[in-house]
């Protein structure tokens, strides 16, 4: 019976962060000129996205233990720039577009 009531809160724990398996994050370069060396950082791993053009983007499916945060890291007109903050997956969201380009940084959330 012991083992029964301390697995049962490990299976429980599991199948709450089951709903992040489905999460996608968005970046959207929302500037005038590519944006390049796109890094981005969610659930505890970077991810190399490459160069994004002007007005285009590129999501990416993070693999999610449990709720996380998010940052992109990239280059722009020979500059190293970071979109950081407050910014975190969480188990009711579906999708998190991260704006970035001329100065911009903005997170937009899409839920479920």
């Amino acid at each position: 019976m012991l083992r029964l009531s301390v697995l049962a809160p490990a299976v429980l724990a599991v199948s709450a962060c089951s709903g992040l398996t489905d999460t996608v994050v968005v970046v959207r370069n929302v500037g005038s000129q590519r944006i390049d060396a796109v890094q981005i950082d969610a659930g505890g791993r970077v991810t190399e996205l490459g160069a994004i053009d002007a007005n285009a983007q590129v999501s990416m499916t993070p693999v999610v233990q449990q709720d996380s945060s998010v940052s992109v890291r990239y280059r722009e007109a020979g500059l190293d720039v970071a979109c950081l903050g407050d910014v975190y997956l969480t188990q009711n969201l579906r999708a998190r577009i991260v704006q970035v380009g001329d100065g911009t940084c903005k997170v937009v959330d899409a839920t479920r």
